[in-house]
């Protein structure tokens, strides 16, 4: 004799699928603007607010006249999470030379906010979203609590100039940083040398962009040494006479 499912459990069973697959989907909900999704490029960036790890409360607007990063992660400590925000730490003096702002954010509390900075020295604000207003308001979907890790640059006017979606946390800050200094106008920061050692004793004056030359002027391109030619090697000089 074959079992049949009582016609409740049924019920119950695609309730429950239903209310999961909505959660899921909860991402695609409509924005403040009335739009859906990630905010497009060319779109004016929301006017939103929010206290980082120390209590200060940062907002967006008070940011113009420089380009703002605004990076969405899902949750403090996580591995690719504390990838991302080291990177962006390791090249905070080059994104303030090319006068660029970074906010992080994720649904985390204040204090787990002001633990993640202290454990790494993150330098910049990481704000507090546990409302989910900035993820909102940039169309980031959400799900069970986190935040997926999207990144937003805004340009000095206020404008979304690019947005970068399913980062890969090691080597974003890098390509953040180049189209940013693009968007300021400012010559794209050279990455911190090495070594300060000397050129070895009888080599030539170093390229252009090598250690200890002057920075470029603001403006302009960084100069690239890419096959340089060698001057030609001076003629011998005669034998002397007998």
């Amino acid at each position: 004799m074959k079992r049949r499912f009582p016609t409740a459990l049924v019920f119950v069973v695609v309730a429950v699928v239903f209310a999961f697959v909505s959660l899921l989907a909860c991402g695609a909900a409509e924005r403040p603007d009335g739009g859906q999704g990630l905010l497009p490029v060319g779109a004016t960036a929301p006017d939103v607010f929010a206290a980082d790890q120390n209590g200060a409360i940062q907002r967006l607007s008070d940011q113009r006249g420089r380009a703002v990063v605004v990076y969405f992660y899902p949750k403090d400590g996580t591995p690719g999470c504390t990838e991302e925000a080291c990177a962006f730490r390791d090249a905070w003096d080059r994104f303030k030379q090319a006068n660029v702002q970074i906010f992080g954010v994720s649904p985390d509390t204040r204090e787990s906010h002001e633990a993640f900075a202290t454990e790494h020295r993150l330098p910049f604000p990481i704000l507090v979203d546990t409302d989910q207003t900035w993820a909102n308001a940039f169309g980031v979907p959400t799900r069970l609590g986190s935040m997926a890790r999207v990144t937003f640059l805004i340009d000095p006017d206020g404008k979304v100039a690019k947005v970068y979606p399913d980062v890969d946390p090691g080597v974003h800050a890098d390509e953040v940083l180049k189209d940013a200094a693009q968007l300021t106008g400012a010559a794209l920061p050279a990455a911190p040398a090495a070594s300060a050692s000397a050129a070895p004793a009888g080599s030539d004056a170093a390229a252009p962009g090598a250690a200890g030359a002057p920075p470029a002027a603001a403006g302009s391109a960084a100069p690239v040494a890419t096959g340089t030619m060698l001057p030609p090697a001076a003629p011998a000089a005669p034998p002397a006479k007998r």
